[in-house]
């Protein structure tokens, strides 16, 4: 219960416990007087009777007696009963009146029995003999009507105080706690590592101290916070760029090739010897190796795409490695042209030759690519390049389907719905049981299923991204609607669905439609974050707003600022497969733990990837890990499981 509301009852109920006795008292003191008032009235009404039936019976006239009656008991009367006993023959007479007024008094109150009536006994003489006896009986009903007129305003004017009294006091401890709710709110901001807003001070003293306090605090959380990031950002400028060059180094280009190739994704890899570096000669007024690498670099920058996630990285003294993902053959010799006439710039500002300066060997990923594999035929490429004296050369990339057979299976299988699927467990670090799946689309080529993230970038060029994802999610729905203990399945978004404010109108309608806001999750990788965050940013928000869990793939594959997870606040991250594939090198350890913690503490769920032994697992014992997933428990059909999921029912 909060401060506002037991205040509130505190104040309620001493309002209530004065109104109470007040009520108690003014009931008492108006009961006293109403039932002196009838004593008084009957009394009175005895006497008179009295007085008045003399002549009556003095000549024994029962009929008198009847009329006189009947004129005394009508209306506005407060007699209820009369009884006469004349003295001569011992014979009764009686007479009564309702007054009706104990309608307009409820029942219960009557019932509580409040105001008795009042009966009086009194014998009748001419001052020499006795003549009768009269009995009368005054009623309680005016009683309880002037009771009832008294008690209901008093009992309406308590509650109109006690509502408005309630009133006041909450509108006072609003504006006096607003500091109290101010801070309530930041705490929860803070918790989020939100630092948006500074608490106002307030006019009350003995809570400004408290604000500054408090605002003192979150600054310093803050501070904790900006400091874990810069040292983050240091950590990765340390281990993996070259200090003088600026230029990502071979154990950045390494963990970037790993990540890549897991996923599947196509794109080439060039390894480019600059000769005329060697050439290079400061004290002859040119720039130093170091300073024309670092302007290379900068040339270089303009020149890759970054929608692509492309980079050059320094492996040698005078060698660079470009790594161009989400492109094919006939791509990258677009993309080739530019870095030759960046190259040729670059030496003409050198005042050297052109001549022989440079030479580029290019290797474009093949299915069954290993890191080893890719680097070797771009290194064979090179060499060859630099042997026959050509500019460029790309290495044979053996039998591949032609873009021809890719898309026109594409489309056939989007159209016709003609997907595989596998589901890959996502196991808890604690139960070691599910706790959802990843839904991994395969889709049929030249009679073999081939994966679907190995397609993203002809899905992306075909324009097919939204509707390849639309008809994943609606297989998915089917399938979760078929069995309601199915666990829940992750579905892996392209960045062009991301990035569609429609694609993301329609999965929101149809998952609320379908009420699989709890089953059905979303995730997308790192990158288009990095590259699109306004866009990933309102989506994220979106989802948020609709009840959608959503998570972020790849996590930590580009090592650089995570601050975005305050800003998206995903349901669960997935780290990148670089992170357990060099699990054993310091520099490692030291970029993935405070990650590990950044996610933590903002309550989002932190999922290992590519976990193939107990080993790793045991690695990861220390860390803020939730859950993990990789061929420790590897991926499954999705008849396979849904025909034990039948045989188990």
């Amino acid at each position: 219960m909060t401060i506002t509301n037991k205040i509130t009852l505190v104040v309620i109920g001493i309002l209530l416990l004065l109104c109470s006795v007040l009520a108690v008292a003014e009931f008492s003191i108006n009961l006293a007087f109403l039932q002196q008032e009838m004593q008084l009235q009957a009394q009175s009404a005895m006497q008179n009777l009295s007085i008045a039936l003399i002549p009556i019976l003095e000549t024994g006239d029962k009929e008198k007696s009847e009329l006189f009656f009947s004129t005394v008991m009508s209306e506005g009367t407060r007699l209820n009963e009369a009884t006469l006993k004349w003295m001569f023959d011992d014979e009764f007479q009686n007479w009564s009146h309702q007054t009706g007024i104990n309608q307009k008094v409820p029942e219960w109150f009557i019932s509580l029995g409040f105001v008795e009536p009042i009966s009086l006994t009194s014998t009748i003489n001419n001052g020499w003999t006795d003549l009768g006896t009269l009995s009368i009986t005054v009623t309680s009903d005016y009683a309880y009507l002037a009771l009832w007129e008294l008690s209901v305003p008093f009992t309406i004017f308590a509650i109109a105080v006690i509502v408005v009294a309630t009133i006041l006091v909450r509108v006072a401890l609003k504006r006096a706690l607003s500091p109290v709710v101010a801070m309530t709110k930041e705490a929860k901001r803070i918790a989020q590592l939100d630092f948006s807003a500074k608490i106002p001070t307030p006019k009350d003293t003995d809570l400004r101290e408290l604000t500054h306090s408090f605002n003192d605090m979150s600054s310093q959380i803050q501070n904790l916070f900006d400091t874990l990031n810069e040292e983050m950002n240091a950590l990765r400028q340390k281990y993996l760029f070259d200090q003088a060059s600026g230029f990502p180094n071979r154990s950045f280009l390494m963990r970037q090739l790993e990540s890549w190739l897991s996923e599947g994704d196509s794109g080439v890899l060039m390894f480019a010897n600059l000769k005329w570096l060697e050439d290079v000669k400061p004290n002859e007024g040119n720039k130093s190796l170091n300073d024309s690498l670092a302007a290379l670099r900068k040339s270089l920058e303009k020149v890759l795409p970054h929608s692509n996630d492309a980079f050059a990285a320094r492996v040698g003294k005078s060698e660079l490695a470009i790594f161009v993902p989400s492109v094919n053959e006939k791509q990258a010799r677009t993309l080739l042209s530019a870095l030759i006439r960046t190259f040729s710039n670059e030496v003409i500002m050198s005042g050297l030759s052109s001549a022989n300066a440079f030479t580029i060997g290019i290797a474009e990923k093949k299915n069954d690519d290993t890191v080893a594999t890719l680097l070797s035929r771009a290194n064979t490429a090179l060499q060859e390049a630099e042997e026959s004296q050509k500019v460029f050369l790309f290495a044979s990339a053996g039998e591949e389907l032609s873009s021809t057979q890719i898309d026109s299976g594409l489309e056939s299988a989007i159209n016709a719905n003609t997907f595989g699927f596998k589901l890959q467990p996502i196991l808890s670090k604690q139960s070691h049981e599910i706790q959802h799946y990843e839904a991994y689309a395969q889709i049929p080529m030249d009679n073999e299923f081939v994966p679907a993230k190995n397609l993203v970038s002809d899905l992306s060029r075909l324009s097919l991204s939204n509707k390849f994802d639309q008809s994943v999610v609606n297989q998915m729905i089917d399938v979760l609607k078929s069995d309601m203990t199915f666990k829940p399945v992750s579905v892996n978004l392209t960045a062009n669905s991301v990035k569609n404010p429609e694609f993301v109108k329609w999965l929101i309608k149809t998952v609320k439609k379908n009420q699989l806001q709890e089953r059905l999750l979303f995730e997308f990788a790192e990158a288009v974050v990095c590259l699109s965050p306004e866009d990933c940013e309102v989506t994220c928000q979106r989802f948020r707003e609709a009840g959608i869990k959503f998570g972020i793939d790849r996590f930590g594959q580009h090592l650089s600022s995570v601050s975005y997870l305050r800003a998206l606040k995903p349901t669960f991250v997935k780290l990148d497969h670089s992170f357990l594939q060099n699990g054993e090198e310091d520099n490692n350890h030291l970029l993935l733990t405070p990650m590990i913690k950044m996610a933590s503490s903002l309550g989002i769920e932190v999922i290992a990837s590519a976990v193939e032994y107990k080993q790793q697992l045991n690695h990861l014992s220390n860390t803020n890990i939730d859950g993990y997933f990789g061929y420790i428990s590897p991926p499954v059909t999705l008849e396979s499981l849904t025909c034990d999921v039948a045989k188990s029912a």
